[in-house]
């Protein structure tokens, strides 16, 4: 059994009694992928085990929920989609990257998906800071309304409540340096006040508790994926996960669209528009979701090397990309990896850069061609029309304003709608059963303006037709 899931016929590695496996060790050369997988899947699952060991036993003396930290987007050893299940609440841990401009869109991917890990239900916010940490290279404070800002995101993502590490500075020790709600300066600093002010102002949203948010948009998240994607000897070092997720995320949020993460296999009705940015390891199961998926009408956008192999590592028979040949409607004949620095050129004025790759359309249309490269002449991005709905393929790596232009095609055939309003101005809604609120995050450094009525629930005030928020603010409106 283990010889058929690892392959081990490749290089002689079969295994002739179950006390020869071993976890993986130093090996001269690349080592068996579909065991390094399965060790990491071991991995995991161990750590959950003595999870749940230790939640029993509270469980016998206490009827307190229990939980633990998790650090969704950045933990990439730890297989949340399987730890949801078993935590009385979700608590997430989420520090901004301190010099990463518009680190607040890492912060709102990472509130989404611990949102999903959560099954949509309220969580906790167990761990941020409220100015700069002291693990970072540059550990840059945060500035005047930063603090209440990333706190209210989170809230407006699904968290319930929001906590900070720490309570009160250390002078001594490995963090002594990491900001505090009680700074070494004391009650009268302004990190202080922020504090206090905050505090009062979640006593003002208490009744939001409970309230859930709800997104149009669904994005596939996989750790397995994660895993056996970056083990060695990829096609290109440059292939990478989480930057693929990212930079998507970015313009779904740039356009204004409040985004769920799914797992793969997971049941896709009721969204208009399903995006998987890097699914290599993708199940049959999977696959045949995503082709009921667009059948039934919905507008599916997946990008390269996915499909790729199965769960165990192993390529899909046929021709890539495997398992989503059919709902693509093409074949992919050769990747063509690009070499550092080099760039292709598309139709319609986009580049790409990372990757490119020989696609050969069986039903799916042309969308951009390469026109330079070693892929010149052949569809760079492609559309296919199955059923009610469509799939859109990217076979390079686009970026910023070029991936913009393609999900906009994309957006048409979902029925998506961006909103209208100034970039880094953040807008979600979270719904109750009464009532419905409308959070405004200004995370630029002028006032801004948008059409909303309601009452502020910060000020108490009341908004007809024009909501204005000042620089570096938010408001939160109860709005029906």
């Amino acid at each position: 059994m283990v010889d058929t899931a690892w392959g081990t016929t490749f290089w002689g590695q079969r295994y002739g009694d179950w006390d020869e496996v071993e976890p993986p060790r130093a090996t001269a050369t690349a080592g068996n992928p579909a065991q390094e997988l399965d060790f990491l899947r071991f991995c995991s699952d161990e750590l959950l085990a003595c999870y749940r060991a230790e939640r029993d036993v509270l469980r016998e003396h206490s009827s307190a929920p229990v939980t633990t930290n998790f650090m969704t987007t950045n933990c990439k050893s730890v297989d949340y989609w399987r730890w949801g299940r078993e935590v009385d609440v979700v608590a997430n841990d989420h520090y901004l990257t301190a010099e990463a401009d518009r680190n607040h869109i890492d912060l709102a991917m990472s509130a989404d998906l611990t949102r999903a890990v959560a099954g949509g239900r309220p969580r906790m916010l167990m761990e941020h800071s409220t100015g700069a940490v002291n693990w970072q290279p540059r550990n840059i404070a945060k500035r005047p309304g930063e603090l209440a800002r990333n706190s209210l995101a989170h809230v407006a993502r699904g968290a319930d409540a929001v906590m900070f590490f720490q309570w009160r500075a250390s002078r001594f020790g490995a963090e002594k340096f990491h900001s505090a709600m009680l700074p070494h300066s004391g009650t009268g600093s302004r990190v202080w006040r922020d504090v206090v002010r905050l505090g009062a102002d979640l006593g003002s949203l208490a009744e939001l508790r409970g309230s859930l948010v709800r997104a149009d948009v669904a994005v596939v998240w996989d750790w397995e994926s994660w895993w056996a994607m970056e083990l060695a000897w990829r096609p290109s070092v440059d292939l990478d996960y989480r930057e693929r997720v990212a930079a998507f995320y970015e313009q779904l949020w740039d356009a204004h669209l409040t985004c769920d993460f799914v797992a793969p296999g997971q049941d896709l009705a009721g969204y208009r528009l399903v995006v998987a940015p890097s699914l290599y390891l993708t199940a049959p199961g999977t696959a045949a979701v995503f082709g009921r998926y667009v059948r039934d009408g919905g507008t599916l956008v997946v990008s390269y090397f996915s499909g790729i192999v199965d769960d165990n590592d192993a390529v899909h028979p046929g021709g890539h990309p495997g398992a989503l040949r059919e709902v693509l409607g093409l074949e992919v004949e050769e990747f063509l990896p690009l070499r550092a620095g080099e760039r292709v050129s598309l139709t319609g004025g986009a580049t790409g850069d990372v990757w490119a790759e020989d696609v050969r359309p069986h039903g799916a249309e042309t969308v951009l061609e390469y026109a330079d490269g070693p892929a010149a002449g052949k569809p760079a991005v492609t559309r296919h029309r199955l059923g009610g709905g469509s799939a859109w393929y990217l076979s390079t790596r686009l970026r910023g304003d070029d991936l913009a232009g393609v999900l906009r095609g994309a957006y048409r055939d979902a029925g998506v709608e961006p909103a209208d309003l100034p970039r880094d101005v953040e807008v979600v809604r979270r719904h109750g059963p009464d009532a419905e609120y409308l959070f405004v995050l200004n995370h630029t450094d002028v006032d801004t303006r948008i059409e909303a009525s309601g009452t502020e629930l910060l000020t108490g005030g009341r908004c007809d037709g024009l909501l204005t928020v000042p620089a570096g603010a938010v408001a939160v409106l109860r709005t029906g």
